[in-house]
């Protein structure tokens, strides 16, 4: 999203967190172009690390300043284009059959099509691996995060630790449990939606031949004759064929 100045620089010094709600760390550089649009962002983490992120990495949610991460753009970027691609390739092979585009047009703009939408689906399957991977490390850190929470009910139980210990460090717990479980549900739905944006080629295509339909025409000179006429002419020859006599020969 295009973020002011004036509105983004009451976050300098302030932390941001993600859309699942963890602290990421400080805001402590903008820089704006001549428009006095913010065009990237300096955020300082707590292990004293600090990265440089485009302002589009960044949303403002009931005035609060979230980080958005590099696949949620990604993902979002890409299956829009993907879809269409789809589209685009759909149209042209339906507009191909009801013969409206030539055979040569066709084969080109399909090619093109064609060869977008296959740099489409690597960009897709690409992310998805990287996704997965990102899913394998969540699942690994909830069965942590529930081991230490089973330790944590153990020692309570026994006492080696006290009432208050117990609930800063199992509060702490069961909100990392939380935010991983829903940034991996979130993960799960993308990769699903990603999957689904997929072209399946029809069998070959061919035009439709429109069926010719000959026109009849009537020479000059000639008239076709009207219903009465037609009508007197035949009782004429019927008349005709009625009063011929009948010739009969004798032999003697």
């Amino acid at each position: 999203m295009s973020l002011e100045l004036n509105e983004f620089k009451k976050f300098l010094g302030k932390h941001v967190r993600d859309s699942y709600g963890r602290t990421l760390g400080r805001i402590v550089g903008l820089i704006a172009d001549v428009n006095q649009q913010v065009t990237d962002v300096e955020v300082e983490f707590g292990n004293g690390d600090f990265l440089r992120c485009p302002s589009k990495q960044f949303s403002l949610e009931s005035g609060a300043l979230v980080y958005l991460y590099p696949w949620e753009l990604e993902s979002l970027e890409i299956a829009k284009a993907l879809d269409l691609a789809i589209k685009r390739i759909q149209a042209l092979d339906e507009l191909f059959r009801m013969g409206e585009i030539p055979t040569e047009t066709y084969d080109e703009f399909k090619k093109t099509h064609e060869a977008s939408l296959k740099e489409l689906k690597d960009r897709r399957d690409s992310l998805i691996a990287r996704l997965k991977n990102r899913v394998d490390k969540l699942n690994g850190q909830v069965r942590e995060l529930q081991m230490f929470r089973t330790s944590l009910k153990m020692q309570k139980s026994t006492g080696e630790i006290g009432e208050d210990l117990f609930k800063d460090a199992i509060s702490i717990v069961e909100d990392g449990l939380t935010k991983s479980f829903n940034e991996k549900e979130q993960l799960e739905h993308t990769i699903v939606r990603l999957s689904k944006l997929d072209f399946k080629p029809p069998s070959a295509i061919k035009p439709e031949v429109k069926p010719v339909i000959p026109k009849i025409e009537i020479g000059s000179g000639l008239t076709s004759p009207s219903i009465g006429e037609s009508k007197t002419e035949d009782k004429s020859a019927k008349d005709k064929k009625e009063s011929s006599p009948i010739n009969v020969k004798v032999v003697e």
